[in-house]
């Protein structure tokens, strides 16, 4: 009997263990599969963030608007939700520009709310 608790336990610690590396995104944006390593423009944002010692506080996800991909990179200590939102191509894309009800999509579609948002980093 006091080999069988030996084994549970031992089974415990090891199903217990986490894989601590971070996974890759296998999702497809823009065009690319894995757009954090496969979009330069991304891809240096992220490694600027890396470099600056900010990126635990990163978060990039990916949303629709009216069809349109577009990637939103922002850093959680920042209060401004959509600020830095841009086109697959890396150009600035402007939320304030969109008409309100659009705009309130938007910022809906940023929040965890309605789940229609993709978080590309940090890759789950």
């Amino acid at each position: 009997m006091k080999y069988i608790y030996y084994i549970l336990l031992v089974l415990f610690l090891a199903g217990s263990c986490k894989d601590k590396a971070p996974k890759l995104s296998v999702v497809e944006a823009c065009g690319v599969e894995d757009p954090i390593h496969n979009l330069d423009w991304l891809k240096n944002k992220i490694d600027t963030a890396r470099a600056n010692k900010t990126e635990q506080f990163l978060k990039v996800t990916l949303i629709n608007v009216d069809g349109k991909q577009i990637i939103n990179y922002q850093l959680e200590y920042m209060a401004c939700l959509g600020c830095y939102a841009y086109n697959c191509d890396g150009t600035s894309f402007n939320v304030f520009n969109l008409p309100e009800a659009e705009r309130n999509a938007f910022h809906q579609n940023l929040s965890a709310k309605n789940g229609t948002r993709v978080v590309l980093w940090p890759a789950k």
